[in-house]
């Protein structure tokens, strides 16, 4: 029987065409193999992209973040970390319990001479000269409870514990600060991804507009009906809204990390904001009414308020050192050979009194920096209001400015929408270049997006303005219009 043959160079030899096709079956299988493994992998990946996103309400993001946040929580730790301070201060006036249980041995003649007495083991026997002298070792179990109370010490206990507590109102309201500076960095990253998302669909547009108008542009060449250099300005222009399209969709992903890092999310989790980027519709009230309220509620003031009147009690407490300081004491007492055995007790109590005559100048230091501490502590709360003021009227103008522009982009985007309808039909009536209507396209884009980047610091510059007069809660009038999509 003949084998069908496939020549080869060498004509003595042949390669059978049964060969071939086991050769391209495997071939095919092989590819369809890789196929079937592309089309399931790919829809895998793009699940589990989006299952790292959540979408997530402005409420619902702020929420999480006062629950989840670790900078807000460090916050929490300081203001606890206060308190305890402050607790531990008040304990100056309790009385004060020490139990101790010792063992002591030896051959010491006092030593065993009290201790006999302290056992309540002495006898006659122990006034024996030798013995007196060169007693043997002794064993001496001692249990021990002292007690003392402070009654008076010229204030100065009244005055640390005045000044912690201050510090642990200090501490409260730098948590509340914390709060609220979440709150603004929550509201920013939103929109950031908010408007980020906006960006990206009106990337995608252009993309989309510039890939019909080089589509068009072949078909017109083709037809003679443009030169080569339009068609080459076509090509250009879509590469370059494909480089925008690209940034943008990157942009997205980056502002979704950022919301998730401030909400506390586990790296790679990417929370998607519901909410579209509209114009506000808060009435803002004058900007004499946020700076009275700023005064009045901002944390970090009243933060700076409590710092200088914990200092000035801290000055007084420096002050009271060169007062005298009144007190008692008193100890019980039980000694014996073992643990089981009979013993002796006894008890001491008393009272003291004491002055600082004279301490080397260290007290007198201690009082001068107290004081440099209490002129420091007003000096930066005079600082921190005119910080604060002027925090308000950057705010403030912030918004004006903000709302302005969004109005004016608004009308500049309308128009270059119409603009570039016009120039449309102009160009497929063969009524203008190519390059007027890539021209208008830009115009285009650009308006639009400078219109998105108007409205988002009109939103971020209104929380700016919440957040500068310490009212920025979850409660805020802004935020109660925008914690729905």
């Amino acid at each position: 029987m003949m084998t069908e043959c496939l020549p080869r160079r060498d004509s003595s030899k042949c390669t059978p065409f049964a060969s071939l096709r086991k050769a391209g079956d495997k071939i095919m299988a092989a590819a369809t193999t890789a196929i079937v493994l592309l089309s399931v992998s790919v829809p895998r990946s793009v699940a589990q992209e989006k299952a790292t996103r959540q979408p997530i309400t402005l409420e619902q993001a702020i929420h999480q973040a006062l629950a989840k946040n670790p900078q807000l929580q460090s916050a929490e730790d300081t203001a606890k970390a206060a308190a305890a301070r402050a607790d531990a201060a008040k304990a100056a006036w309790l009385p004060r319990v020490d139990l101790s249980e010792g063992f002591t041995r030896g051959n010491n003649p006092v030593y065993v001479f009290g201790t006999l007495l302290e056992q309540q083991s002495f006898t006659a026997a122990n006034f024996d000269l030798g013995r007196l002298n060169t007693p043997t070792p002794l064993n001496n179990i001692q249990t021990r409870v002292d007690g003392q109370m402070l009654l008076f010490d010229s204030g100065q206990t009244r005055n640390r514990t005045q000044g912690a507590k201050q510090a642990k109102s200090a501490a409260d309201f730098q948590k509340e600060q914390a709060r609220q500076d979440l709150i603004l960095r929550v509201v920013e990253a939103y929109y950031g991804v908010v408007v980020a998302r906006e960006n990206a669909t009106v990337s995608t547009t252009a993309l989309q507009a510039a890939e019909a108008n080089e589509h068009r542009a072949e078909q017109m060449q083709k037809a003679g009906l443009i030169v080569d250099s339009d068609l080459l300005s076509a090509k250009v222009f879509t590469a370059q809204m494909r480089d925008r399209e690209i940034r943008a969709e990157n942009g997205v992903q980056l502002a979704r990390l950022a919301l998730g890092r401030e909400l506390g999310m586990a790296p790679g989790v990417q929370p998607d904001a519901t909410a579209a980027l509209n114009e506000p519709t808060m009435d803002v009230k004058a900007v004499e009414d946020w700076e009275k309220a700023a005064l009045e509620q901002r944390p970090v003031l009243q933060a700076a308020q409590m710092a200088r009147e914990a200092a000035g009690s801290e000055r007084r407490s420096a002050k009271a050192e060169f007062g005298p300081k009144i007190g008692v004491f008193a100890d019980v007492e039980r000694d014996s050979l073992s643990f089981a055995g009979n013993g002796g007790s006894n008890w001491t109590a008393g009272a003291q009194v004491k002055f600082n005559l004279f301490a080397g100048g260290a007290d007198k230091a201690r009082l001068n920096e107290a004081q440099a501490n209490e002129n420091k502590a007003q000096h930066d709360l005079e600082w921190m209001k005119s910080g604060v003021l002027l925090e308000v009227q950057q705010a403030y103008l912030g918004t004006q400015a903000a709302k302005q522009r969004a109005s004016a982009a608004r009308d500049s985007a309308d128009q270059a929408q119409e603009s570039l309808r016009i120039i449309q039909n102009r160009y497929v009536a063969g009524l203008t270049t190519i390059t007027e209507l890539l021209r208008a396209e830009s115009a285009q884009l650009d308006a639009r997006s400078a219109y998105l980047s108007a409205v988002y610091d009109w939103h971020t510059t209104l929380a700016e303005l919440e957040h500068s007069a310490g009212t920025l809660t979850p409660d805020a009038a802004l935020l109660q219009g925008e914690k729905q999509p």
